[in-house]
């Protein structure tokens, strides 16, 4: 990875990302391993957020424990606001659970006196943790350690000591992790305190004895109703005295919890003799992680390309142990030159090992911000337009601001994003409507332009149509009109089964108002795909192989023309101009969209194919086994390479813009198998020559990730994760 120095600190390896920023191993000028967490552009951009953050890190500071992670520097003031805490190596809790077993009586007592113990020394630092939940408990060597305090809240806060700590945290956000949060937290009930700390502890122990969340599984909402509503699930805890406990821990009301250090004095008393975590189960985990981190930091060493030192290792061993690494880690180096000596002992290097400057070869991209979006392979979407970027999963669709990821505005119940000139046209369907309706929303500001009534009352609807529409969609827009195909799956055989021979509907709306124009019923069909062109929309239907498409009058709904077989081919119909790249499972064929003649054929099997780049010189073809340039004009070859992998948008196609296009590849110099397979970050290509410009890490990266891009940014979400870069 690219390196970074945030203070006396220089960046390893990226450890994570996630709502608040990006988190780095790194080293401090001593030698020390920490961890420096970089906070998001959108959020430095706002003044109370740094002015929250230097209170929190002032109070962190000087708070001491054995059980937590100490804050060991930070610069609220950076262009991007930093702190660095103490590295702790080891599983998190629910790992350790998971290895070593469900705790007995003295081994889950010796843990709660340990967490009970850091939230005694958190909440005499005048701080409420506020999400203290397994993940945030690392299991060490020395013990548990209490982690992350991206959302920790001051105490106590003097009228005279500047802004509120409300107004620091915002009004209307839930801060905390279902499932550990208390029922305060989640109504609001009263300002968070300590005793929302003691009620996730007691969570913690309860899945520590038994294995589950004593709230139970399943969605977020679920959870917060049993928070809420029922009493906490304590079957399998040791015995009654724990039973009883971990009740008055739990409680629903404040007031009835014990304190953090009445929970340290109760279970302190009943700890066993030998903690759990000094146990070989417990302590292989605790090895693994470290010798995981051992080889991350020999490998970012041995492939930093930044203008730092390469030392090169010795036939043997390949890299350095745990031990050594976390031997030295923990020294004091008080000279330059034993600075100098340790990293050799580090990296395993004999003397007289020569080293030598590396310059590289490929220019480093830049990480700007990261955001939460939800996993975007499970039916969501990202859309990119000139200024803004448009996130859609699990029914909120949000416009985010594509160069600091802030959220503009955020719509409920959305099926379908389609941005259009300066508004947004969202399919609507929250639980309570059987059919779906549009909302056309101003782009920049989120307000409400105007929505449609429901499908059964649309008035060009007949009055004796009284079956529902199916459960899918489509929706496509004119300068003037906007279409809606509902319409059921026909894809499989269970569905034509099921669905009673459902046919597909089209309605027109007018685009300024909103206004119902026409009502069109169609054939028992899904429908495939709806192209807006030439003052028609055009109705891609099929069952189990292509069907008719269905050429409409975008103002009447009038049914203009009929093309057998023409839904393999939708945006070839009368009024439709220029011309269209279509793949099958074997060719790329160029087609005039007028016509629908073909003007080349390509053998290529299973291909993508994305509009032509550079003037409309060329058009990129993707496979499973590389991509390349086809030239527009003939449809031969300007290059191939089958090193790298096609990025691709959430509908497929391969990511590009403009003159480049965007590929998931090994680091630039590495050796790869012609596989493709290596995800160590995205290579911008030019799209002319197939020559790498930049290329940049990315954790998490996969070759199933999906990307959007512009003005020269790229945006990949990996995992649940967004992350965004720019080229040098």
């Amino acid at each position: 990875m690219g390196r970074f120095e945030f203070g006396e600190y220089r960046t390893l390896a990226l450890l994570g990302a996630g709502g608040m920023g990006r988190a780095y191993l790194a080293r401090s000028g001593s030698g020390r391993l920490v961890v420096v967490k970089v906070m998001h552009a959108h959020l430095a951009a706002e003044p109370l957020f740094r002015e929250r953050l230097r209170r929190e890190v002032q109070a962190a500071r000087a708070m001491t424990g054995p059980f937590t992670a100490a804050v060991l520097d930070a610069e609220p003031q950076a262009p991007l606001p930093w702190l660095a805490v103490e590295y702790c190596a080891g599983p998190t809790l629910s790992e350790a659970v998971a290895g070593y077993g469900p705790l007995a009586a003295g081994e889950l007592a010796s843990l709660g006196a340990a967490l009970a113990e850091a939230l005694t020394a958190i909440h005499a630092a005048g701080l409420v943790h506020r999400d203290l939940k397994p993940a945030n408990v690392l299991v060490t060597g020395q013990g548990p350690r209490v982690i992350d305090f991206g959302i920790a809240k001051a105490l106590g806060d003097g009228p005279a000591s500047g802004p509120s700590d409300e107004a620091l945290t915002g009004s209307g956000d839930m801060l905390g992790s279902v499932g550990f949060m208390a029922p305060e937290q989640i109504t609001y009930a009263t300002e968070p305190a300590a005793s929302c700390d003691v009620f996730a502890l007691g969570a913690l122990l309860a899945l520590a004895a038994t294995g589950r969340n004593p709230h139970g599984g399943g969605t977020a909402p679920q959870i917060v109703y049993r928070t809420l509503h029922e009493n906490p699930d304590l079957v399998g805890v040791p015995d009654g005295e724990w039973t009883a406990f971990l009740t008055r821990c739990l409680s629903k009301e404040p007031d009835e919890r014990p304190t953090a250090v009445e929970v340290l004095d109760w279970c302190a008393a009943r700890a066993a003799e030998r903690p759990w975590w000094e146990r070989p189960e417990v302590t292989a985990l605790i090895e693994g992680h470290e010798e995981t981190v051992a080889r991350r930091i020999a490998v970012s060493a041995e492939t930093d390309g930044e203008g730092s030192t390469r030392i090169d290792p010795p036939p043997a061993p390949t890299g350095p142990s745990r031990r050594r690494v976390f031997a030295w880690a923990g020294a004091a180096v008080t000279t330059a030159a034993a600075a100098t000596a340790a990293t050799t002992a580090l990296l395993g290097d004999e003397p007289g090992t020569r080293r030598q400057p590396v310059t590289p070869s490929w220019r480093a991209g830049t990480p700007l911000w990261t955001r939460e979006v939800g996993a975007l392979e499970y039916g969501g979407t990202l859309t990119r337009t000139a200024d803004a970027l448009y996130v859609r999963f699990d029914g909120t669709a949000r416009r985010l601001d594509p160069q600091t990821g802030a959220v503009a505005w955020e719509f409920e119940d959305a099926s379908a994003v389609l941005p259009y000139g300066d508004a947004v046209y969202v399919t609507y369907l929250p639980t309570d409507l059987a059919s779906p309706a549009i909302v056309a929303l101003d782009a920049a500001g989120g307000t409400e332009r105007w929505r449609t009534g429901t499908l059964e009352s649309n008035p060009y609807r007949p009055f004796d149509f009284s079956s529902l529409d199916g459960d899918s969609s489509l929706l496509a827009v004119t300068r003037r009109t906007a279409c809606l195909a509902t319409f059921a799956s026909y894809g499989t055989i269970w569905a034509r089964r099921t669905n009673r021979g459902q046919r597909w509907r089209a309605y027109g709306f007018d685009l300024p108002t909103g206004a119902p124009l026409w009502f069109r019923g169609g054939t028992a069909a899904q429908v495939t795909a709806l192209d807006a062109a030439g003052g028609r929309f055009a109705l891609a239907s099929a069952t189990e192989t292509f069907g008719p498409l269905y050429v409409l009058n975008e103002r009447s709904g009038e049914e203009e023309s009929s093309i057998p077989d023409g839904s393999a081919t939708p945006e070839v119909h009368p009024g439709a101009r220029g011309t269209h790249y279509y793949t099958t499972q074997t060719s790329v064929r160029r087609v005039n969209l007028a016509t629908g003649k073909a003007r080349w054929t390509r053998h290529l099997a299973d291909a993508k194919a994305v509009a032509p780049l550079v003037g409309d010189e060329l058009v990129v073809a993707a496979t499973a086994n590389g991509l390349g340039a086809l030239d527009t004009a003939d449809g031969d070859r300007r290059w191939w390479r089958d090193d790298v992998r096609a990025l691709t948008t959430t509908d497929g196609r391969p990511l590009a813009d403009g003159t480049v296009i965007y590929t998931t590849g090994p680091r630039p110099g590495v050796s790869a198998t012609s596989a493709g397979t290596s995800t160590w970050g995205i290579h911008a290509l030019a799209a002319d020559t197939g020559k790498l410009r930049w290329a940049v890490p990315v954790d998490g990266l996969t070759t199933e990730s999906y990307g959007a891009a512009g003005d020269g940014l790229i945006h990949v979400c990996t995992g649940t994760t967004l992350q965004t870069f720019r080229g040098p």
